[in-house]
């Protein structure tokens, strides 16, 4: 009696209903607009954490690669670390370094961007146009002096950038350190949670794809307005080939605040006619290499459609600062992964982030990549080992058979213990 009332209890005990869709997308706005709140409070930290994170996903293979050649995996991994230390130190410098010219020979235009100035108002005067307020709304924003002091703060910001290359620096070691034994854990999440480890391993192939991309064709791009800028006779050519490949790795808008500044310098130094050819070069340069020749070898490295690179440039940067703009599409793939990709109920979202040709995953499919690419036994020999990952993965599927067989048989003899009983009781009285 007492099992047929514990059951009846359970009967009528009330079963909590399920969250509609709408609750769910209210309770994720709630909980990203507190976590974008924190991460504003703490993005000094956040912020070059996070670029470290990038970095050392994006060398990993590296690591594997000298690992498979019997390279012990402290070589290997030290060996990735000063590849990253060294690309962070080179990038800081070359941009301080361009500041700092910028600083020094921009006073010395400023008597041509006065005389800019009288000619312009002159001609607005000619065609009766009051340009009071227009050429002192222009003066302000292109005045030298303003545009010196801006140019100091930012040589001031990249000077004092000494305790964020400290905090990437301790990040970048100990991720590094810690990765490099990452397999057994990788084989874990692969088969408890599929969803999961797929999106994570979608958002490492991106990241690395995102930055090598970036950089490489950045650098020819670079190259390329440099050569262009000495052919123009254009001042600082080295100085604005620095800040284009820097700005490449700004989406949307990057080209634009590489083009302005050397437009603006060949405008005064030379004329229009200098200035117009610099726009052009430059549209030809990025539209020739970014649009027609980078898509043929790399397709699409992100699989996010340009509205939305665009509106978490603006969000990325507006939580996180300056660096935001750099990692707006690296911490925009890492949410989508988390939040999206990893679960089959916000699957849909994807749709309208991916581009027009990006196929949408399907969280519930383990990616075969995932066992392709790690060492899951731990030998160093990766994905060329005949039989990589197979002793990992077919122990942690026979572990969860396991438990799921133990746990059946729990069960039936729960329910033969509960009904012997009865059953012995119920046949003396029907004697």
């Amino acid at each position: 009696m007492a099992a047929v009332s514990e059951k009846a209890r359970k009967a009528s005990a009330p079963v909590p209903g399920e969250r509609t869709q709408g609750e769910t997308t209210a309770y994720l706005l709630a909980a990203l607009t507190i976590g974008s709140v924190g991460l504003y409070l703490i993005k000094d930290l956040f912020a070059p954490a996070f670029f470290a994170l990038t970095l050392v996903v994006t060398v990993r293979p590296l690591v594997s690669w000298m690992t498979r050649r019997h390279v012990p995996r402290v070589l290997a991994a030290t060996a990735a670390i000063l590849l990253i230390f060294a690309f962070v130190v080179l990038l800081f410098a070359a941009l301080a370094v361009a500041v700092a010219q910028l600083v020094d020979t921009l006073p010395q235009y400023a008597p041509k961007f006065q005389a800019i100035w009288q000619q312009a108002e002159a001609r607005l005067n000619g065609m009766g146009v009051d340009q009071s307020t227009v050429l002192k709304q222009v003066t302000n924003v292109l005045d030298t002096s303003r545009l010196v002091t801006v140019a100091q703060a930012i040589l001031g910001q990249v000077s004092s950038a000494s305790a964020m290359l400290g905090v990437m620096a301790m990040v970048v070691v100990f991720l590094m350190f810690d990765t490099a034994k990452i397999e057994i854990r990788a084989a874990a999440l692969s088969v408890l949670k599929p969803g999961m480890a797929s999106a994570l391993v979608s958002f490492c192939e991106s990241v690395r794809s995102y930055w090598m991309v970036s950089t490489l064709f950045g650098f020819i791009v670079a190259v390329i307005n440099v050569l262009t800028l000495w052919y123009l006779d254009v001042p600082m050519a080295i100085t604005w080939g620095v800040v284009s490949f820097i700005t490449n790795y700004i989406p949307n808008i990057g080209f634009v605040l590489g083009v302005v500044p050397p437009a603006i310098l060949g405008l005064v130094d030379s004329g229009p006619w200098t200035a117009l050819w610099v726009v052009l070069s430059y549209v030809v340069a990025n539209f020739v290499i970014q649009s027609l020749i980078q898509p043929k070898f790399t397709g699409d490295a992100v699989g996010l459609n340009t509205t939305t690179t665009f509106l978490c440039l603006l969000f990325w940067s507006t939580v996180i600062g300056a660096l935001g703009t750099i990692l707006a599409v690296p911490l925009t793939l890492f949410v989508k992964a988390i939040l999206i990709d990893s679960d089959p109920r916000s699957r849909w979202v994807g749709i309208f982030l991916s581009a027009g040709d990006a196929p949408v995953r399907d969280p519930d499919e383990l990616d075969e990549d995932v066992l392709d690419e790690l060492d899951l036994d731990g030998d160093g020999i990766g994905a060329a080992d005949p039989d990589h990952g197979r002793p990992v993965v077919e122990r942690f599927a026979d572990k969860a058979e396991k438990v799921e067989r133990t746990a059946k048989s729990a069960d039936s003899a729960d329910d033969v213990d509960g009904s012997a009983p009865s059953g012995s009781r119920q046949r003396p009285q029907a004697d």
